[in-house]
């Protein structure tokens, strides 16, 4: 699959998922190693009233998003991959009204298992808001629905 077939299944993606779509999650950036989503950090996510910041909530649903969408694009087929683990290690606060940022990328692709690593940022990505650690359990094709890798990817889906 070429880097122009990812990024056109992974923006489908974010449509078919209710919370991006809400969210307005975007696809920034596809590649064989990683990709970049991102979200607006505006009011209707702010925890922190007093000091205009972000609540934590929104960068677990931003990490676990682009950590779940590596896996899926990291496979030889696409298939489903639910969410096994999602560790967070917040290092500073998100601030509103600044779009935010996140690379994702798999370390680790196992039998049943794909294991993730991401990084959330705001202005500069090597000043990082975040770094988050996701294991993915694989469905396989036979729990996966009919059809997924096509209806994404408009093709056979092979990675």
């Amino acid at each position: 699959m070429t880097n122009e077939q990812r990024l056109t299944g992974l923006k489908r993606f974010m449509t078919l998922i209710p919370h991006c779509k809400m969210l307005n999650m975007q696809v920034e950036a596809v590649s064989e190693t990683d990709l970049v989503l991102s979200l607006e950090g505006d009011q209707r996510f702010v925890g922190n009233a007093r000091d205009q910041l972000i609540h934590g909530g929104l960068l677990t649903v931003l990490m676990d998003t682009a950590c779940g969408s590596a896996a899926i694009l990291a496979l030889p087929e696409p298939e489903v991959c639910p969410t096994v683990d999602l560790r967070m290690d917040h290092y500073r606060a998100a601030s509103a009204g600044q779009r935010l940022f996140c690379r994702a990328r798999v370390t680790h692709l196992a039998r049943q298992i794909v294991f993730t690593e991401g990084w959330i940022w705001q202005q500069q990505e090597d000043h990082p808001v975040a770094k988050g650690t996701g294991t993915f359990m694989r469905l396989g094709p036979e729990r996966t629905p009919k059809g997924f890798a096509q209806h994404l990817f408009g093709t056979g889906g092979a990675a």
